[in-house]
């Protein structure tokens, strides 16, 4: 037994546990039998205040020793104790475990329930026996704030941030201000709320806009960056507590991608809204006089669209369709209707006279009598089809900002697809980057409608706020740790960071405000000068020598906590899901801190299958985390080879944190192997 120090364990029991088959009193003195224990039966269904007294009688005054909180379902059934434990006693986070006995009761035979659950409360206490209260210290920041871009979200954050006494720079490579509303037809005169907008911009004394500007450096951690920018006054040189990120989409007509003749009847969308604004070329284009006038819109046909896209068509279709000489078709391929009130506006469009044909590939046009003819097959008809049009109309292409690539390098940020500035991430979080105080807003993360992207914008103004509040920020103390005796400064963990939270002077020094503790850093450093408290080496090697030999097969999961293990928490409430009765789970603060050393070890302690479970390749909320995961599995098993040892005992996966079926799967699959 490797109990390093007094754990107290708290057993709750209320109906579920004697019906499941595992008698709290029974197991309670079992676990009364490890050493340096104590135990507490306690009831969920008490009172608060019954709960309350009872603990306080249990707890020691002084010092707190590590708490194992045991139950069925902790998280809810426990919850009240979750709550005293913290709130009421001010247990350290860290220094509490939870154990969910679901994994055990799914047994049948009550002698292997009973050893399952002990083997759970065991591995639990050796762990958190080793565990050390972390601290928290205040570090002072910068107020100031750099939001870039000057896209409608980008002005309302910066507004809103200077109205909370925030200084902020509006710094953007535009001049002027040229914010666009996507889905609005082009060229666009803003609303009045939004014209009030860009006029509060230019009004506020703690807002200072800086036009024709660009980004020439960046560095620093979170809350103390430091930017310089290139401006028609001359270079400009700041510190800065955080960042927002909100550059303006660009519209860009390339008829190329549709593969069209030049014609004055072939139109792109801005053309034609501008031809309608226009009574004199409209009545040109769309002669009154003529008996039909056949108008062809194409959308999504030359590559995924965008909602704005499709809006901006059917206001056009509608606008047209008013007409009463105006027949107009909508020509769709991969059209996203994706945005509130769409469809509706869609059907509204049909009801009106608008056809439309859904095309699996792009129609041919060619040019007849000095009109556009478009032949295209027609998967409800089944046959192809042409029609004589009198004008075609071809949506445009929305991108990115074509100054993304050179941001994201600059800030160190995860390439996203497609020229955005957030790529996937395990939670789908919108707003956050894998840099914290750096937050990326509306059109800087996707094509998206103005009330998304102003949402946005509202939230990194909290994010902001909760960072940054009076000019200091609250962060751990001592969740990371560098011995600065075995430091040699290779600088492996500045390269690899993937938050951007390590500096150095003589040595490594980490920045626990912008440090996430996914422990990259420490399995990387090629000196292990690096540890990361409560999951440091000692820790892990005391859980994979503690495991039980009598539950057999012994099979072991290391576990990223953001995907892997919540899929263990879903797929332990699933009625038909029986783990082997071998299985341990460990719980990993990031795949990047599986060490290999874990993986060989596991093998010399009698493990029969390991399994390295992470995110989904480009989904990782450290970056390539996942990434040194795999390439140390890979190396492991050659290392296995080499020792006669059958490598596909070390089994890699990737899964989300939403698919405990796909969890099921990849055990069963290690343990059929086996």
């Amino acid at each position: 037994m490797s109990i390093v120090r007094p754990i107290d364990f708290i057993v709750t029991h209320n109906l579920e546990l004697r019906p499941a088959g595992l008698d709290p009193r029974d197991f309670s003195l079992l676990v009364a039998g490890f050493p340096n224990t104590r135990v507490l039966l306690l009831d969920p269904a008490l009172p608060a205040d019954q709960q309350e007294a009872r603990l306080k009688a249990f707890l020691h005054e002084k010092a707190r020793s590590p708490v194992v909180l045991a139950a069925m379902d902790p998280q809810t059934r426990g919850a009240v104790t979750l709550k005293l434990l913290l709130e009421k006693f001010q247990l350290n986070p860290e220094l509490l475990t939870v154990v969910d006995l679901q994994a055990a009761l799914e047994n049948p035979d009550p002698k292997t329930r009973t050893l399952k659950a002990l083997d759970l409360v065991r591995l639990a206490a050796v762990r958190v026996s080793r565990a050390v209260p972390l601290g928290s210290q205040e570090v002072p920041v910068s107020r100031r704030v750099l939001v870039w871009g000057d896209s409608y979200p980008a002005l309302k954050a910066a507004g809103d941030l200077a109205d909370l006494g925030y200084p902020v720079i509006l710094a953007t490579p535009h001049a002027p201000l040229s914010p666009l509303t996507p889905s609005a037809p082009q060229p666009q005169s803003p609303p009045e709320p939004l014209a009030a907008l860009l006029q509060h911009i230019q009004d506020h004394p703690l807002l200072r806009p800086v036009t024709a500007a660009a980004l020439l450096g960046f560095e620093g951690v979170t809350g103390n960056f430091t930017i310089r920018l290139c401006t028609p006054v001359g270079p400009l040189k700041e510190q800065v507590g955080a960042v927002i990120l909100a550059p303006e989409l660009e519209i860009a007509e390339a008829p190329e991608r549709y593969g069209l003749p030049l014609h004055p009847r072939i139109l792109s969308q801005t053309r034609l809204e501008q031809v309608l604004a226009s009574p004199k070329e409209a009545a040109a284009m769309l002669d009154p006089q003529t008996e039909q006038v056949v108008v062809a819109l194409m959308v999504g046909l030359a590559g995924a669209s965008y909602p704005p896209a499709l809006r901006r068509a059917l206001s056009a279709a509608s606008r047209l369709l008013n007409r009463s000489n105006c027949q107009v078709y909508l020509l769709v391929g991969d059209a996203k209707v994706a945005e509130p009130g769409l469809e509706k506006f869609l059907r509204q469009n049909q009801d009106a006279g608008l056809v439309l044909c859904k095309l699996s590939q792009l129609p041919e046009v060619t040019l007849k009598e000095d009109r556009p003819h478009l032949t295209f097959f027609d998967p409800v008809m089944r046959e192809s089809l042409e029609l004589a049009a009198d004008l075609v109309v071809y949506e445009e292409a929305y991108r990115a900002a074509s100054g993304n690539a050179e941001l994201a390098r600059l800030l160190r940020l995860q390439p996203a697809p497609l020229g955005f500035l957030q790529g996937d991430n395990v939670h789908n979080l919108p707003v956050a980057t894998c840099r914290r105080g750096i937050y990326v807003v509306g059109p800087a993360r996707a094509v998206m409608d103005l009330e998304e992207g102003l949402a946005e914008a509202d939230a990194a103004v909290l994010a902001v706020q909760s960072l940054l509040g009076p000019g200091v920020a609250s962060a751990p103390l001592g969740r990371a740790q560098v011995d600065r005796g075995r430091c040699v400064l290779c600088l492996t963990c500045y390269r690899l960071c993937p938050h951007g939270a390590i500096v150095y002077d003589s040595r490594a020094d980490i920045k626990e405000l912008a440090c996430q503790g996914c422990g990259v850093c420490a399995s990387e450093c090629p000196n292990d000068a690096i540890q990361i408290r409560n999951c440091t080496d000692d820790q892990i090697r005391a859980h994979i020598r503690t495991l039980n030999p009598q539950l057999a097969p012994r099979l072991v999961a290391f576990m990223c906590r953001n995907s892997a293990w919540e899929a263990y928490q879903a797929a332990l409430k699933l009625k038909h899901a029986a783990l082997p009765l071998g299985f341990t789970a460990i719980k990993m603060p990031c795949a990047g801190k599986i060490d290999m050393d874990y993986l060989i070890r596991a093998f010399t302690h009698g493990i029969a299958g390991v399994l390295v479970l992470t995110c989904h390749p480009d989904n990782c909320k450290s970056h390539k985390a996942n990434d040194h995961a795999r390439w140390r599995v890979a190396q492991a098993q050659a290392l296995l080879a080499e020792a006669g040892i059958d490598p596909q005992r070390l089994l890699y996966k990737s899964l989300a944190a939403n698919t405990p079926q796909d969890l099921l799967d990849a055990v069963a699959q290690l343990r059929a192997y086996l």
